[in-house]
Order: structure tokens, then C-alpha cells, then sequence
């Protein structure tokens, strides 16, 4: 629609001013064609100029519609609100101000001077207001009930680039678990674009993976979206992602245990992916029973090494001696962190029908 419009005003520009330019210079005597031939030359000429740059200005236009649209959704209404205000405000101190300006000799550089004062001032208003938005989010909590965020519902969901590659965040969102908007910042996909460039073959597969995902998610809807932010002043992206969710009231989603634990330090909302699988996982009670492989010896002296479906590693003492077997096991003690968990266990006997 934006092109047609765009072709249509150009075309009538282009043979308006063919027209016009047919009949500033006597055309007639150096070519020797009759006054309406050269009159419809100059038309036909202006209306393919103007149809040309038509597609290409109408195109250019589509793209900067379209872009301004995506913009404005990601933007919430208090935003949208605070940012408004903030223009007026800047607009007002500048009308003000603008009235000295008035006076300046000559009219044109009171005017180029009076136009920038405006501009200025409006940009710095809806700068300064979305600085301020948290404080504004605590004085008026009615105008932003439904999250400072932007969300339709719960808390905006920021993925960083370690819960991207690790994917299990995507089975959450089929289960609904995951409440909200789930969003991916530009500078997250940058990350990745830069581990899916790079020369090591593990770092390279690692962000191919990441990409492939979010391509799948968002051609299947599933509600997963990347959206424009940045923070210049901020050189690594984990800073980045933190100074966002604090910005925004959101949480962060992440499978990286030193994130984790900068962001509870610094009070911003994450979970961890790895803790949510460790508090699913079934409990070991020092003393239960388990049967597993034992598949390579350990570290210790005596020590064999299995590992349950879920992956856990067990630690068997006096298993060594039983690598390739099915073996019966008695739990001694559990650890369990954000980094994982490592079962310890003795051996007890080796399991009927093992190797």
C-alpha cells in the first residue's frame, strides 16, 4: 500500500514537473518536434522517473513502517506514557527558552538554531524519563499494574546465550511453565552469530545450535521473540543482560552458575535452568538402594565411576573392580549444586544377569 501511495505521488510529481520544465525552454527549435510531441516526451519521461523512485522510496519506506511497528510493540504502555510525557516536557522547556532565540539576526540561523533547541530538547525529556522509569513504576504503581516490563503477563523472560544453547528452556515454554512474554536481546543473537563465525569447531556448532533453535521457535509461534536493545556503555553481554532485567523488572534465564550468582547478589530476578532440573530430579537418601553400570574406574584409589539415566554421575567406593558390570549400590551421601550433582554410593553386590 505504501508503495502504490509513494508511486502515485511521485508519478504526478514527475509529470507535473515535465510539464513544467517543457515549457521554461523553447524545445521546439533545437529538435525540431512540434510543441505537444515535446510536451508528452517531458511528461513521459517525469512519470518513469517518478515511477522508478516511487518503488525504491516506497520500498525504503515499507521497510521503516514495518521496522517503527516492531518497535512500538516491544514498547509497553508505561513506557509509551513516560516517553510522551517526557517529549512534552522537553518540548515546553524549549518553547520557553526559544523566545530569546527569536531575536537572533539573521531570521535563517534563528530559525536552523531555534529547530535543534527542539530536537535537543525533546530527546533529552524521553531520555531522562526513561532513566527515571523504575522510580516512576514505584510513585504510580496503578499506571504500571500491568508491568513496566511490557508483558501481557507475568514477568518478561530474558534468555542469555548459555540457556539459548542449552535449549531445555523451550520445553518449559510447551509445558507453560514459563509465563510471559520469553525474549531474546539483539545483542544475545549477536553472541551467538559470533560463536556460529567462529573457528573452533565446538564454539561453532554450540551457536549454530542456539541459532537453529530460536529459527525453529519463532516459525512455530511458540511466543519466543527477539527484540532491539543495547546498552553501549556496557562492553560484555552478561552485563548487558543484567542491567536490562534490573531496567525492566524482568528475569534473567540462564544455565551459567556465575550469573546466577552476580545476579542474586545484585538482587535481579534469574533462574537458573540447572536448579530447576536438580530440585525435579528424584531425591537419593544416604542408605537407598540403587543399580547401575559401573563404567570406568575413578579418581580414588578403589573408585568406580556410573551414571544414572538422567546423567548423574555416581562415585561407587570399592567399584573398581566391577567396570562393565550391572551392580547393586548403597547411597552415601549426595551433593547438589547449581553446577550439578554427584551421587556417592559403596558397592554392595554385583546385580543378577550383569556382565
Amino acid at each position: 500500500m505504501i508503495v502504490h501511495l509513494t508511486r502515485f505521488v511521485m508519478v504526478t510529481s514527475g509529470a507535473l514537473s515535465g510539464f513544467a520544465i517543457s515549457r521554461i525552454v523553447d524545445w521546439t527549435g533545437p529538435t525540431d518536434f512540434p510543441e505537444y510531441t515535446v510536451i508528452f516526451i517531458f511528461i513521459i519521461l517525469g512519470v518513469s522517473i517518478g515511477y522508478l523512485l516511487g518503488g525504491i522510496l516506497g520500498r525504503e519506506l515499507t521497510y521503516a513502517y514495518n521496522l517503527l511497528e516492531r518497535r512500538l510493540a516491544d514498547i509497553s504502555q508505561s513506557d509509551l506514557l513516560l516517553a510522551t510525557l517526557g517529549m512534552l516536557i522537553g518540548l515546553l522547556v524549549a518553547f520557553l527558552a526559544f523566545q530569546p532565540l527569536r531575536l537572533v539576526r539573521p531570521t535563517w540561523l534563528a530559525f536552523v538554531a531555534s529547530a535543534l533547541f527542539f530536537l535537543v530538547a525533546s530527546y533529552t525529556g524521553v531520555r531522562v524519563a526513561m532513566v527515571k522509569r523504575r522510580e516512576f513504576a514505584a510513585a504510580f504503581p496503578r499506571l504500571t499494574a500491568h508491568d513496566v516490563s511490557g508483558t501481557r503477563s507475568g514477568v518478561t523472560k530474558y534468555l542469555d546465550t548459555s540457556a539459548v544453547i542449552d535449549g531445555r528452556f523451550a520445553e518449559l515454554v510447551d509445558l507453560g511453565i514459563l509465563e510471559g512474554d520469553i525474549r531474546v536481546p539483539r545483542f544475545v543473537l549477536g553472541e551467538l552469530q559470533t560463536l556460529a563465525d567462529s573457528a573452533d569447531d565446538i564454539k561453532r556448532a554450540r551457536g549454530r545450535r542456539g541459532l537453529d533453535l530460536l529459527t525453529r521457535l519463532q516459525a512455530e509461534g511458540s511466543g519466543v521473540e527477539s527484540f532491539e536493545v543495547d546498552y553501549p556503555e556496557i562492553p560484555d553481554v552478561d552485563g548487558k543482560l543484567m542491567k536490562l532485567a534490573a531496567d525492566t523488572s524482568g528475569m534473567m534465564i540462564t544455565v551459567d552458575y556465575n550469573l546466577s550468582k552476580v545476579a542474586a547478589i545484585r538482587g535481579i530476578g534469574h533462574l537458573n535452568l540447572n536448579d530447576l532440573a536438580t530440585v525435579l530430579r528424584p531425591a537419593f537418601l544416604p542408605g537407598e538402594g540403587l543399580r547401575l553400570e559401573i563404567v570406568r574406574v575413578g579418581k580414588e584409589s578403589g573408585q568406580g565411576v556410573g551414571y544414572l539415566e538422567d546423567g548423574t554421575m555416581v562415585v561407587v567406593q570399592d567399584g573398581s573392580d566391577h567396570v562393565g558390570s550391572l551392580t547393586d549400590a548403597e547411597v552415601t551421601s549426595v551433593l547438589q549444586t547449581s553446577a550439578g550433582r554427584m551421587i556417592f554410593a559403596r558397592f554392595v553386590a554385583e546385580a543378577k544377569g550383569g556382565n
